[in-house]
């Protein structure tokens, strides 16, 4: 039997009339200086209230997988600002995390293997969600950042099918370069995702929270896995005629809220195995209030 690999997605509402005095002045009490530099460097207000509410559910979401407490998490970032624990830190919980934010939502993505053999492998994990945009122009997009592959199937679809596929194809790229940690030093053509066999099945949602409103469905959509294809470099090929070889060890899925929003996740842990996908909704006044004792089940 394959291994199993447990992660953990967080949708946490980006709603900014929840950030009152009180909760504000908590989380920036959590956050070292440079952090709340980055915070005050915003020019809008809206913007910088999301990202104290961002830097507020990462490190509350955290603090329930380790007896850590919000404001002593500590951070290092890859050469592209990709963020990760330090190296004292992931040795103490064997967290790994990437998260993703986008008009209402944020998304944080977990992979716990404290006392798991995974931890001795090195685990690459990105989590996107895209917010689906009519003024998009994305016939002007496709022939730059899409495979030539991506763009024959999309282009394929009737019009009215074509938008839907692109923000698929842009959520799941997206997770792939942010697993990667290299940003747009990786060419978006340099993979491609097969998407016409696509499947969704449902996934149960948890509310991480104690208050009535509930903002997403009782279950989300989410894909079985999407084939990835690594571009075979080949110096003698046009790129119109280089290959794709699929690669196994990546697990890639594609999710959906709504019409409006969709999630992809893209995950390698050294080796082919079953990824178990559990989604919670967390409220922010709870999340910021519960004690850090409170556990988190796998």
């Amino acid at each position: 039997m394959n291994p199993s690999t447990a992660i953990q997605l967080f949708f946490c509402p980006l709603n900014t009339d929840l950030l009152d005095e009180s909760s504000a002045s908590i989380v920036r009490s959590w956050l070292p200086e440079d952090e709340v530099k980055k915070v005050d460097r915003f020019i809008q207000q809206s913007s910088r209230e999301q990202g104290l509410m961002v830097r507020g559910y990462l490190r509350s979401v955290l603090s329930h997988f380790a007896s850590v407490e919000p404001d002593e998490w500590q951070f290092e970032y890859g050469e592209k600002g990709k963020p990760k624990l330090t190296a004292a830190q992931f040795a103490q919980t064997g967290l790994h995390f990437n998260l993703s934010h986008s008009g209402d939502w944020l998304l944080i993505g977990v992979v716990n293997t404290n006392g798991a053999a995974q931890q001795q492998t090195e685990i690459e994990l990105g989590v996107d969600i895209e917010r689906r945009r009519e003024t998009t122009n994305i016939h002007s997009i496709l022939n730059h950042y899409f495979s030539k592959p991506e763009e024959a199937a999309l282009l394929a679809l009737p019009e009215k099918q074509q938008r839907e596929r692109f923000f698929d194809l842009w959520s799941l790229k997206e997770s792939y370069i942010k697993a990667k940690g290299l940003g747009l030093a990786l060419s978006l053509k340099s993979f491609a995702f097969e998407l016409n066999n696509l499947q969704f099945h449902s996934v149960p949602v948890t509310y991480q929270c104690l208050l009535n409103t509930q903002t997403l469905p009782k279950e989300l959509c989410l894909s079985d896995k999407i084939p990835l294809g690594l571009r075979c470099e080949d110096e003698q090929c046009e790129a119109e005629q280089t290959e794709y070889v699929t690669t196994s060890n990546w697990q890639c899925y594609l999710g959906r809220i709504d019409q409006v929003y969709r999630f992809a996740i893209s995950l390698d842990c050294g080796v082919e195995n079953q990824v178990d996908v559990i989604a919670k909704e967390v409220s922010w006044i709870d999340l910021i209030n519960t004690s850090i004792s409170t556990n988190i089940n796998n």
